[in-house]
């Protein structure tokens, strides 16, 4: 029972190109010690499917073998990623009433995230993350992020439930166990970004994350501690690379390089090369065209998530890009906006050493599996929320 007492704190990034294993610990409020961090790349998944599985196992096996001895750790807790292709969002509207007004607890904020959980899916998913949008009490129509302290006799609560593929958890259960560990759990990537990137305030009000990656990107439409929709698709960074690659006739690890290095701001001359090689070289206005072709791409997919939500994305609805697709690319995030037509704000983590839009998700992970290594969900909130805020 020693690993109880293990303040270290074991991450399992999984990526659509690059599984990362951290570990780290706590060393006050907002500072983590990053004992170990190990990264290997993987075939990847789209729609939701292993383009080869077995290929996955082995080198999360290997990376998490790594960080482990890299970090001589002997903790048995270990927090999974879930990417958004094998998660799904359900938000319910949950009541609970008592006989006599009553001072709000965290007992009853577990019982309401709890009351909502109870999901008829023939086992196909599994629930791993539940947190409350919003609250109302008495009928009143103030509307609270946190309860806890008031009087109320009724209580109404918006709540968001992400559901993970039970296919997914059985596959990562397996390699834990395999590798000794004890208790595996699960956390979404994209509510863990959602909840570590931005502050309080941010969340106050309906906004857009936007996790473009290198085969897979995700839209998540969240409000206060919850995801209200989340939508992947199987399009990333890689994909630009690909087309450099397809109609410029060079090899894939030269457009890899062309797409870190061009400009979307530059109006390149008709015969600037951007890189070179023996046999092979890249043109400048070339490839920035055909980086722009491909984010119109983007825009149409990420637009028709927005309409489709309905008129609660208003205009002036804030949109956040991260990600490792196209977050480090100079003009990306400006032309993006123009073809939506709404500002873009790119948003990274602040975890010393983890700054970069690559690093967005492991960094989230990490810092949430700080917060959720509470027990019970009601710590959790104590945690979370600020206390008593009205939105």
């Amino acid at each position: 029972m020693r690993w109880l007492f293990d303040k270290d704190i074991a991450v399992l990034d999984v990526g659509s190109h690059t599984l990362s294993a951290i570990v780290g610990t706590k060393k006050a409020q907002t500072v983590f010690g990053i004992k170990a961090l190990a990264e290997k790349q993987h075939q990847g998944y789209e729609n939701a499917q292993w383009y080869d599985l077995a290929d996955t196992v082995s080198q999360v096996k290997a990376v998490l073998t790594e960080a482990m001895k890299s970090a001589s750790s002997r903790t048995k807790r270990l927090f999974i990623g879930v990417p958004a292709e094998f998660a799904a969002v359900i938000t319910r509207d949950v009541e609970v009433s008592y006989d006599k007004k009553r001072l709000i607890a965290d007992d009853d904020l577990d019982y309401i995230l709890s009351k909502g959980n109870s999901f008829e899916v023939g086992g196909q998913y599994v629930t791993v993350n539940m947190s409350a949008i919003e609250f109302r009490i008495d009928d009143k129509s103030v509307v609270y992020k946190d309860i806890r302290g008031l009087e109320a006799k009724k209580i109404n609560a918006l709540i968001s439930y992400v559901l993970a593929e039970k296919s997914y958890i059985d596959i990562f259960d397996k390699v834990a166990e395999e590798l000794g560990f004890t208790d595996v759990r699960y956390i979404s990537t994209e509510w863990a970004q959602c909840m570590t990137l931005l502050e309080d305030e941010q969340r106050d009000e309906v906004y857009a994350m936007v996790d473009i990656g290198y085969l897979s990107s995700s839209v998540c439409i969240a409000k206060g501690d919850g995801i209200l929709d989340m939508k992947s698709f199987s399009m990333g960074g890689a994909h630009i690379s690909a087309d450099i690659t397809e109609y410029l006739g060079v090899s894939f690890e030269m457009a890899e390089e062309a797409r870190k290095l061009v400009d979307l701001n530059l109006d390149y001359e008709s015969d600037a090369v951007l890189v070179s090689g023996k046999d092979e070289e890249v043109n400048a206005a070339n490839a920035s065209q055909l980086a722009k072709e491909r984010l119109e791409m983007f825009a149409e997919i990420i637009s028709g998530i927005l309409y489709n939500y309905g008129a609660d994305i208003p205009p002036y609805a804030a949109i956040y890009l991260t990600g490792d697709g196209i977050g480090a690319m100079r003009g990306a995030k400006k032309y993006l906006g123009e073809l939506l037509g709404r500002n873009i704000e790119l948003i990274t983590s602040k975890l010393p050493g983890f700054v970069k839009p690559d690093d967005s998700s492991k960094a989230s992970l990490l810092v949430m599996a700080d917060t959720l290594s509470k027990v019970t969900v009601a710590s959790i909130f104590k945690r979370i929320f600020s206390g008593g805020k009205k939105q």
